[in-house]
């Protein structure tokens, strides 16, 4: 599947179908109107394509009735991808875009796409003031030369499958209905990082997710949840909420996987919501909490042993956590300590450490569309992991390129094959100047490597 960020860029050498929306969710209403038109492109040898936006529109149009988000854009394009669609055309919606007058923008999407047939929903609009309507589309099809095709929305329980309604369902905690308008389980992601380590107090050591505001998350309480660490899904409970036992604090979302040791921060996980076990509240003292958890992870763990067969949001890579990091004190500059399972994970690993560290670029929401080859030889391991930093922040800068993605195909002691992907942005590189030799050593060590890397500031 290919990704696009800009209309101006493309040249496809075949037609299209089309759809377009905002798609936040790709739930089953939406799944309704996305497959036809993957079937359809299959069946007359075109391509299948969706148009879809970040931010949402009314982020832009209302902001004070702004949704939050069920899925980020990488999710999204994700759940796309598994629909079987050929061409996401990711693009920003701003001011500039909402005075977009509709034949404008449809005269550019049919132009550069090739657009021969549009699938849309019966209350579909898009344009300056929404005023390109079915019937107008389908008058301009006339000119334009594409078919206009409606899908009625998707009817489930008498009403309607949207994501209003799933947000709502979220905000009351009821995953299981959610997750029957989703068709899969309504998940969050994020980085595992450091919390109040009360957990491992208590006997029952938490992952702290990472979660953006902009999320839907699901209401205050303890959830059976199954926590995904690559291609690897555990049993697992999550508590949403604010901690009242102790200090009512910022709510967070913290996941205790059972059955499993190990150190997590710095890992991405991924939190799937089964079954919503009991609202979050107080408890007279430490040992009725650790009581009740000892409950809730029983509980937890018998509900969810016919529940793994249903899918989540497919994003999660090949193997549980292929890496870690974390920012460890320094006197002058800066410091990450990197471990990785391989080699070449540890040099992703410090890749996304140090994109970490410049807290001033918000890399969330966005998916990379521009690429680049990265090779180089060096002397020695260390003198690679250097070269390797520091040539992604000479791209960064020198390419206006925002840097997302870090693979490396090819690594040996002398030389290393890559690239990196990102979005071209005003925007590229911030605090750090260059990773440093300082006190720079890989370590083998047993389950994989380490090293501690300095950066200039």
């Amino acid at each position: 599947m290919e990704v696009i960020d800009d209309l101006a860029k493309v040249g496809l050498r075949r037609e299209t179908i089309l759809t377009i929306g905002a798609f936040d969710g790709v739930h089953r209403g939406h799944q309704a109107l996305i497959s036809p038109v993957v079937t359809r492109a299959r069946a007359s040898g075109r391509l299948s394509g969706v148009i879809t936006f970040h931010p949402h529109p009314a982020v832009v149009l209302a902001p004070d009735r702004a949704p939050r988000y069920l899925t980020t854009p990488g999710e999204k394009v994700a759940l796309l991808e598994k629909l079987g669609v050929d061409l996401v055309v990711l693009l920003t919606f701003d001011r500039r875009m909402a005075g977009t007058p509709a034949r404008d923008f449809v005269e550019t999407v049919s132009w550069r796409l090739r657009m021969q047939e549009l699938w849309v929903g019966a209350d579909f609009a898009l344009g300056r003031k929404r005023e390109g309507d079915v019937d107008y589309l389908r008058r301009l099809g006339q000119d334009l030369g594409y078919d206009v095709h409606v899908v009625e929305p998707l009817v489930l329980d008498g009403q309607v499958v949207s994501s209003s309604r799933i947000r709502r369902l979220l905000l009351e905690g009821e995953v299981e209905d959610a997750t029957r308008l989703l068709g899969r389980y309504p998940s969050l992601s994020g980085e595992v990082v450091e919390g109040a380590r009360r957990g491992h107090t208590l006997g029952f050591p938490t992952a702290n997710l990472e979660i953006r505001p902009e999320r839907a998350v699901p209401a205050n309480g303890v959830y059976a949840v199954y926590a995904l660490l690559g291609r690897e899904r555990y049993p697992a409970v999550a508590n949403v909420g604010v901690r009242p036992t102790f200090d009512n604090g910022q709510r967070t979302v913290e996941t205790y996987i059972l059955d499993f040791e190990g150190d997590l921060y710095g890992c991405d996980l991924v939190v799937e919501f089964v079954a919503r076990l009991r609202w979050e509240r107080r408890f007279e003292s430490v040992e009725d909490l650790i009581e009740q958890i000892e409950k809730d992870s029983e509980l937890a763990r018998r509900m969810l042993q016919d529940q793994a067969a249903l899918g989540g949001t497919g994003v999660q890579g090949e193997n549980a956590c292929l890496y870690r990091y974390r920012e460890v004190e320094h006197t002058a500059d800066r410091a990450l300590s990197v471990w990785g399972q391989t080699l070449p994970a540890l040099f992703v690993g410090a890749a996304q450490g140090m994109y970490s560290l410049m807290g001033d670029l918000d890399r969330e929401g966005l998916v990379a569309t521009e690429w680049r080859m990265v090779s180089l030889e060096g002397l020695d391991g260390e003198s690679l992991l250097v070269d390797w930093l520091n040539e992604l922040l000479y791209l960064a800068e020198t390419e206006d390129l925002l840097l997302l993605e870090f693979e490396i195909g090819s690594l040996t002691e002398t030389t290393l094959e890559g690239r990196v992907g990102g979005v071209l942005a005003e925007e590229t590189v911030a605090d750090i100047k260059a990773a440093t030799y300082h006190q720079l050593e890989l370590k083998e060590e047993e389950g994989g490597w380490s090293t501690l890397i300095t950066f200039d500031v």
